[in-house]
């Protein structure tokens, strides 16, 4: 797997030649080095040109912030895996391959990053080196305690961000709303938890990193203000605090399932549901002893209902047992593949707001997981016009079926 590693320059010549230097010592996996500059008033860009001709070089003439940046060097990379990484940081051996094995040990996982002595959030750990030259070692003897540990989090820091060029065409790159730099880092990685990809530390992995170098070298440089602006920005893009949403805990959800009789179905949706959600009902209307022993193996809900009930009737008695904030309202054959399940994965961690109806898409038109707290509303109220509009989304979950409406038809008729 080839790694584009992107950087972006702003002044500090010293500190991006150290940066490159340790990279080209400590680097032997396939790689290709991509600097965006930002506008350097210094001997940056002649330099890089004269010294480092193998690099592509990208040159501003001005300072356009890190998201639009890092975003040109995307657009200009060639790698499957894409690493942003400031110039104040330093390198030692063994800092890529770690995190190369832990961004590859899961089609889940779409973001990794190293450790550091200098970041906020759950990157950062204590060192005992005080002077540069030592850190290798420190580096070399902690990495080994630590090797083929990883830690899944929901937050990792620009300023080293390894991440899957299929994850960034699928969520988007860096939003560019936030101009010289900060939150759109969160930003990313609030997107990948949406498509329920994992992010995860690769705690065998140690990179040394001095902090907000470039940035200072901007002569309106604030960080604070800067923080702030970006906050607000965030805030008004998702409607709510970034952190809060990034550290929001998944929305509980109960499957409520009325049977029509095909057992091999309905199994085929108990077993794909089971493990992802947190309740299952399943009410059979037709007495059908194989149906309930099916059932009752991926749950104790299983409600055999005798006499004359319509569809609604069978609803009601659904939520009047459900204990969860959402049902989700299946047919038998319905199943999520391996991508469905991380981006259901994913819409649960993505509830931000109070929706009544959430719509997931599938073959026959939708299915909808719906509040409790609703009032009495049901699949068949949002697929008709109502007098009272209710709050809802439509999700980028997907559903699989395995049957038609026919093939239903066809097994309740034998019942």
């Amino acid at each position: 797997m080839k790694t584009s590693i992107i950087i972006l320059t702003l002044n500090q010549l010293s500190l991006t030649v150290q940066c490159l230097e340790s990279i080209k010592r400590n680097t032997p996996e396939e790689h290709e080095i991509i600097i965006v500059d930002n506008g350097s008033s210094d001997e940056t860009v002649p330099f890089l040109n004269s010294h480092y001709p193998e690099l592509k070089l990208i040159e501003n003439k001005e300072n356009l912030g890190f998201a639009k940046g890092c975003n040109q060097g995307g657009e200009a990379s060639e790698g499957e895996a894409v690493l942003f990484i400031n110039n104040d940081t330093v390198v030692p051996p063994g800092w890529l391959a770690p995190m190369l094995h832990a961004l590859n040990s899961d089609s889940a996982v779409g973001m990794s990053g190293p450790v550091t002595n200098y970041i906020s959030g759950h990157q950062r750990i204590p060192v005992t080196y005080s002077e540069l030259k030592d850190m290798e070692t420190f580096a070399a003897e902690y990495c080994e305690a630590k090797r083929g540990q990883v830690q899944e989090v929901r937050r990792l820091i620009g300023f080293c961000l390894l991440v899957k060029r299929s994850v960034l065409d699928e969520i988007g790159w860096f939003d560019e709303r936030y101009g010289l730099g900060n939150y759109e880092d969160d930003d990313l990685c609030l997107r990948a938890i949406q498509h329920g990809y994992k992010l995860l530390i690769a705690e065998d992995s140690f990179i040394h990193h001095i902090g907000h170098a470039s940035m200072g070298q901007t002569s309106s440089f604030d960080l604070q203000t800067l923080l702030q602006q970006n906050k607000k920005k965030a805030f008004q893009k998702w409607g709510a605090d970034i952190h809060s949403l990034i550290y929001s805990p998944p929305v509980r959800v109960c499957v409520g399932i009325i049977a029509s009789g095909n057992e091999a179905a309905l199994e085929e949706t108990l077993a794909s549901f089971a493990e992802v959600t947190e309740q299952i009902i399943v009410v059979d209307p037709s007495g059908n002893e194989r149906i309930a022993q099916t059932a009752a193996r991926y749950t104790r809900q299983v409600y055999t209902v005798k006499g004359e009930l319509d569809m609604r009737m069978l609803r009601e008695w659904i939520v009047h047992m459900a204990t969860e904030p959402y049902i989700l309202w299946l047919q038998e054959g319905d199943v999520l593949t391996a991508d469905e399940r991380r981006r259901f994965i994913g819409l649960k961690l993505s509830l931000f707001h109070q929706y009544q109806v959430v719509s997931l898409r599938c073959a026959e038109g939708a299915r909808y997981m719906i509040r409790q707290d609703s009032g009495k509303l049901y699949p068949e109220d949002i697929e008709q016009p109502r007098q009272s509009p209710f709050f809802g989304i439509v999700s980028h979950a997907t559903i699989s079926t395995r049957l038609t409406a026919a093939d239903r038809e066809t097994a309740a008729s034998r019942q």
